[in-house]
């Protein structure tokens, strides 16, 4: 009663006593007040108790603060069990009786009590001692950080992607993602025994397993499955992996402070030299620079054409064969024969040279360069150009958490890869990361997955590479059940391993080394390389075969025919120069007369109906003259 005065006279405080006979009487009294305030209640007889361990099972009770003014004894000794959680707001303050010297003295024992479950003992904690002079010294940090002794604790754990023993036929393992270097998993295991081991108690048991299924947690038909149906079900308390914190998951279940923040990335095979057998001598230019090469060998021609024959001044008038072939020849760096003279037909002429100039050094140095130098671009670096490519197929791990992130996607990028990629085609979603980077080095095959988790467990694989582009980044660490004490536990202790360094050095320590993968040499040319270019020349052949018969027919019935009009028999033809006394175009669009000497001219002959013909007199000149 003198502690209730005092408050009574201190400004800021109320002081309220009700007289109660049953917990409901306490649920009315406290739906009426804050619950900030402080409810005391006196044990002094076992009415008294009984009314305390009614009240510890309401639920609203456990919101708020409890002081118990009388003797503790006999609840930590289990005459009466009350529900005393770890994370109970429940004080006891027991007055003590001791003779010091022959002189009796009083102090007021102010201690804490809870149990970490319904069939442990109790546990019991002395806070501070009153000796009714002075104020009274109580600590200011909060449960979680005092209530750190879990000894007798039995975690249910669930850890199904650090290393682990084998499981039983339990799919019980033994957590090993500590004592295995070189891999981040490592990280994860220590920041779980930091919290559950300390140098001065015995550890606290635990017992880890995998999900059946082998999933980390998604939804399926509204349902959960993996990790969070393990949880959600109660057949786990904790979960000891990297668990990625979203929206949906924290509906179900409570998330200790992050490890560590990740991002997910697309891992692709790592292009080789030239190892497209149809596309090895397509693929230097784009789709869109094929197309308009393809345009200006069609539109060029027909321009040259045009200039030749209307222009005044132009005394060589080109035919449409004669500028298909000057176009087709310089794509291969060959002269002309054509002397063309007026300004509009040179303009043509040369912007023709020139445009298939550039574009021989443009193709013949990427030709140069894949055959040297490895190229690391697979043509796309993000979501949106892996889209607008439309060759490859996209996938991840089944199960996950970016199951529900493409599936309820509001971002239309996100959305457009779900509905085109993901959904038409479930079979792209691989049952493991290490199915999914197979997929990718089999074929055209995209797959997504946690950065750090491909680190570790491909930390030499030179056959796949990380793509820049970063997506759903977020926090990742433990999780408990919903309304789980331990949460703020592992906070407290997870926060002072993050401020003492231990975390960041732990990351460090248990990072994979870089990989060792060393630029590619040169290779040596093989078939499958040149196959295509052996296939031209096949179809070449092939080509000219066909249409050599056809030639012979057409001579048979029109040809023969159109030369015996024009006055050239068949003795006519035979008596044409040699053809190495004919004019042959130069290298430098100029042309050479090979053998005979200057004065030697060709026989008389009927007037040839082509001027440009090989037989024509006027052009004949001396032995390697240049004209």
């Amino acid at each position: 009663m003198d502690v209730l005065k005092s408050l009574w006279s201190m400004k800021g405080y109320s002081v309220g006593v009700q007289k109660v006979s049953s917990s409901k009487d306490v649920i009315r009294v406290l739906k009426a007040t804050s619950v900030d305030s402080l409810n005391v209640i006196l044990l002094d007889d076992e009415a008294d108790f009984n009314l305390l361990m009614m009240i510890t099972r309401e639920p609203l009770a456990r919101k708020y603060s409890w002081l118990a003014l009388g003797d503790v004894d006999p609840i930590v000794e289990g005459d009466f069990r009350l529900n005393l959680p770890i994370d109970n707001l429940m004080t006891f303050a027991s007055l003590h009786t001791m003779n010091a010297s022959n002189t009796i003295m009083e102090k007021v024992v102010v201690m804490e009590v809870y149990s970490l479950a319904k069939d442990l003992p109790y546990i019991s904690r002395v806070l501070a001692e009153w000796y009714g002079r002075g104020p009274l010294k109580l600590p200011l940090d909060g449960w979680s950080e005092r209530r750190t002794n879990l000894t007798g604790l039995h975690l249910r754990c669930q850890e199904p992607f650090i290393y682990v023993s084998e499981r039983n036929d339990q799919l019980k393992v033994d957590l090993l993602g500590g004592y295995m270097p070189g891999t981040s998993s490592g990280h994860s295991k220590k920041s779980w025994d930091s919290p559950v081991r300390s140098p001065s108690r015995p550890p606290r048991r635990y017992t880890c397993r995998l999900p059946p299924d082998y999933k980390w947690g998604s939804l399926e038909n509204g349902q959960w499955n993996g990790l969070m149906k393990e949880m959600v079900s109660g057949r786990a308390d904790v979960v000891v992996t990297s668990l990625d914190h979203n929206s949906a998951r924290a509906k179900d279940v409570d998330f200790a402070m992050g490890l560590r923040k990740v991002g997910y990335r697309m891992v692709t095979r790592r292009p080789g030299l030239m190892d497209e057998t149809w596309t090895s001598f397509t693929s230097e230019l784009l789709p869109t620079a094929w197309a308009g090469t393809m345009a200006f060998v069609i539109l060029a021609p027909p321009c040259l054409v045009f200039c030749s024959r209307l222009s005044p001044t132009e005394t060589e008038k080109v035919s449409f064969k004669d500028a298909y072939i000057l176009a087709i020849g310089a794509f291969a760096i060959q002269g002309s024969w054509l002397d063309v003279r007026s300004l509009s037909t040179r303009i043509v002429f040369i912007t023709i040279f020139l445009a298939t100039l550039v574009v021989y050094a443009h193709y013949t140095s990427a030709l140069v360069s894949l055959l040297t130098v490895a190229s690391t671009s697979v043509g796309f670096s993000s979501l949106q150009s892996l889209l607008e490519d439309g060759s490859y197929q996209f996938g991840f791990m089944s199960g996950t958490s970016l199951e529900d992130e493409f599936r309820n996607a509001r971002q239309p990028i996100i959305r457009e890869v779900w509905q085109q990629l993901i959904a038409p085609y479930p079979e792209n979603l691989a049952v493991s990361d290490r199915a999914g980077v197979k997929k990718v080095i089999q074929g055209r095959y995209v797959y997504m997955m946690e950065e750090n988790i491909y680190r570790s467990m491909f930390p030499n694989q030179c056959d796949t590479q990380l793509l820049r582009g970063q997506y759903f980044t977020t926090e990742t660490g433990f999780a408990v059940p919903k309304g789980s004490p331990l949460k703020e536990i592992f906070d407290n202790q997870l926060m002072r391993m993050r401020d003492g360094g231990v975390l960041s050095r732990s990351w460090k320590r248990w990072q994979p080394p870089p990989p060792l993968c060393t630029a590619p040499p040169v290779v040596a040319l093989n078939l499958h390389h040149l196959f295509t270019a052996f296939l031209l020349l096949l179809l070449g052949v092939v080509a000219a075969l066909v249409f050599l018969p056809c030639e012979k027919l057409h001579w048979n019935f029109v040809g023969k025919e159109k030369a015996q009009k024009s006055g050239l028999s068949k003795p006519a033809l035979a008596a044409l120069p040699p053809a190495e006394t004919r004019l042959r175009p130069g290298p430098l669009g100029g042309v050479w007369h090979s053998g005979g000497s200057a004065s030697a001219r060709a026989p008389a002959m009927p007037e040839d109906p082509d001027p440009t013909s090989t037989a024509y007199p006027a052009f004949q000149g001396a032995t390697y003259g240049f004209t």
